[in-house]
């Protein structure tokens, strides 16, 4: 996975676990990628390869982390608890 994937995968899981796992709109993963300057035509491809990962699920309402790609970002976390993940 390569760094803006899994920056943005962590980012997901940190803002997953203070939403309580509550789906995300369409302006606030926009916002997200704003937040961590990722050119608009790689965030969507990023976007577009985690959802055939089956990382993300993207739907009319918005994009959600499936349990793989809570699974996986907890890994990357290290610890495995939700919480102690941090946005950059």
């Amino acid at each position: 996975m390569e760094d803006t994937s899994r920056a943005f995968l962590r980012a997901l899981y940190s803002i997953d676990a203070s939403k309580g796992g509550a789906l995300l709109s369409h302006d606030e993963v926009n916002a997200l990628g704003e937040t961590l300057r990722i050119p608009r035509s790689e965030f969507l491809d990023v976007i577009d390869k985690m959802q055939l990962e089956r990382l993300v699920a993207v739907t009319f309402g918005g994009l959600s982390l499936t349990l793989e790609g809570k699974a996986l970002a907890a890994e990357m976390d290290g610890t495995g608890a939700r919480d102690s993940v941090e946005t950059q």
